[in-house]
């Protein structure tokens, strides 16, 4: 999977074939079959392999003894996704991965459909449910309005996390990651609280 990453994120995943794979790793394509009995297949075990990779990360940063998203707030959520874009920057495999998924699928491809479902399934363990159950949390603990929309929250502070974490890689943001992604989701926590961003 590791070859098949390298290739996909330097080639592109529709210009990468098992023959490629297989003389990467100095092997018959045949035995690349064993293992996989396609490239749709090899590409969804790296998006399991990568989302479980993210859910381990994700549970190691939740506070002490917390097993699952139910004892969430947005502030914990939001310092947890600023310490996991931190740690992506700075690990190969992870960027490579996240470049893969941006910039060398094509997700319109009718071919992709099946990889598209299985990301979505997974939303239960990424950061989208992370946001949105922690939100759901502050609700009713009265630490954010009740008319705010968590799945709204959730799409927003993904969609910020994810842009910046790109334009970083991509070496294309002009500022720190770090304080950018901080001041970002401190507007974000400011424009939802019930107290007018008081933590």
């Amino acid at each position: 999977m590791a070859s098949a990453l390298a290739l996909f994120s330097r080639n592109g995943y529709e210009h990468t074939t098992f023959t490629d794979i297989a003389a990467r790793l100095k092997m018959t394509k045949g035995a690349v079959y064993w293992h996989f009995k396609s490239k749709t297949d090899l590409l969804l075990a790296l998006v399991d392999e990568m989302l479980a990779k993210f859910k381990r990360q994700t549970f190691s940063l939740l506070p002490d003894g917390a097993l699952s998203f139910s004892g969430l707030s947005f502030t914990v959520v939001a310092d947890m996704m600023l310490k996991n874009a931190i740690k992506i920057t700075k690990d190969a495999k992870g960027m490579a991965f996240f470049l893969l998924l941006h910039e060398q699928i094509r997700w319109a491809d009718a071919t992709m459909t099946e990889v598209r479902a299985d990301l979505m399934r997974n939303k239960r363990f990424g950061p989208w449910a992370a946001f949105r159950t922690a939100v759901e949390n502050d609700i009713k603990a009265g630490r954010v309005r009740k008319d705010v929309d968590p799945v709204k929250v959730a799409s927003v502070c993904v969609a910020i996390w994810d842009g910046l974490v790109h334009a970083h890689i991509a070496k294309m943001l002009q500022c720190d990651l770090e304080d950018t992604i901080k001041k970002s989701y401190d507007s974000v926590w400011n424009s939802i609280s019930a107290n007018g961003g008081a933590a």
